[in-house]
């Protein structure tokens, strides 16, 4: 287990995320450079998207920790003193960290601002990864990011039937998304992550009914 502080906020790597990542970098495949490249960048990736979320409940006073672990990572901190609406802001703060450091790969790639085959494909493979993630982060099912923002405004103006709907879009979303995904060549770690939240979904839409 890691553990570091950064920005004044508390990161831990837990083990579990390590043997994750081993599993998919061993799928991958590839040159020994390359699959260090890919495996830095994924976690990278990861840091950015929830510090996005970190920074932003810094900002509203929280006091946020980043954990690391089998499947992605997580940002905990206290909610209990934070408007609804600030909660939607910190979930959104995610996915514009991360959409944002993908226009920043593709810009500089389109740009010719960097040289050499490493930088190339290091910008290359940050962008693959982040744009994908990215979409796969917006798709409206908790807890994917999406889900928790589509649930918030739709609760918002409906109540305990806009929560209801929400189950229903984030299994509708589900259920398309995964065979497209996989006939768009996604690795099996996103699809596998839309599988469990489809099947989380599944289970709380019984219960509603």
């Amino acid at each position: 287990m890691l553990r570091f502080r950064f920005l004044k906020v508390s990161v831990t790597i837990d083990l579990s995320y390590w043997i994750f990542l081993l599993l998919v970098m061993g799928s991958i495949g590839g040159r020994y450079t390359e699959s260090l490249l890919w495996s830095s960048i994924f976690t990278f990736s990861i840091l950015i998207h929830e510090y996005g979320h970190a920074l932003t409940a810094l900002f509203f006073g929280a006091t946020p920790t980043v954990v690391l672990q089998a499947l992605g990572g997580r940002t905990i901190f206290n909610e209990s003193q934070l408007t609804d609406k600030q909660k939607f802001f910190i979930t959104l703060a995610g996915p514009l960290f991360q959409g944002l450091l993908t226009l920043v790969a593709y810009l500089l790639l389109q740009c010719n601002m960097v040289s050499g085959y490493l930088l190339n494909y290091l910008l290359s493979v940050t962008m693959y990864i982040n744009s994908r993630w990215l979409l796969l982060n917006l798709i409206p099912i908790a807890p994917l990011d999406g889900g928790w923002l589509v649930r918030y405004i739709l609760e918002k103006k409906f109540g305990h039937k806009g929560y209801v709907a929400s189950l229903i879009i984030g299994l509708t979303a589900a259920a398309i998304a995964i065979p497209c995904f996989y006939l768009q060549g996604y690795h099996w770690f996103f699809i596998m992550q839309l599988f469990i939240c489809g099947w989380h979904y599944c289970k709380r839409l019984e219960q509603e009914w």
